[in-house]
């Protein structure tokens, strides 16, 4: 749910997200990028992107306003369970089948580089 209370976002097995009007219950946009089932999806608290992750192993970061895929995070090997970001909209955790959590800037100030990693939960 967006942070207005407008919207409500969901991942599909069709390989889309949708973006639905709380008020209405309609479909105002569907997002289509990934390759595989979209199994979770989060928005920044700030309203403005919507993560998600795929059994494409990606995360894609959307601008809610454009409905455009802005950045495609690649590093896992596996599908991805999970996506969340931090209360200040700069960094994505996901979690995936391959055992990693990975976490990286996202969008805002497009000349900062990327800073990825991945770091086990395996010891």
């Amino acid at each position: 749910v967006t942070s207005d209370g407008k919207h409500i976002v969901s991942g599909s097995h069709e390989k889309t997200i949708k973006v639905w009007n709380l008020n209405t219950g309609k479909e105002e946009r569907t997002l289509k990028g990934h390759n595989e089932y979209v199994r979770a999806v989060a928005v920044t608290l700030n309203g403005k992107y919507i993560v998600s992750g795929s059994s494409d192993k990606t995360i894609k970061v959307w601008n809610l306003e454009t409905g455009k895929a802005e950045r495609t995070l690649k590093g896992h090997t596996d599908w991805i369970r999970a996506v969340a970001v931090t209360s200040d909209s700069k960094r994505i955790v996901s979690g995936s089948v391959d055992k990693t959590r990975f976490g990286t800037w996202i969008p805002g100030r497009r000349s900062a580089p990327l800073r990825d990693t991945l770091i086990s939960s395996s010891p």
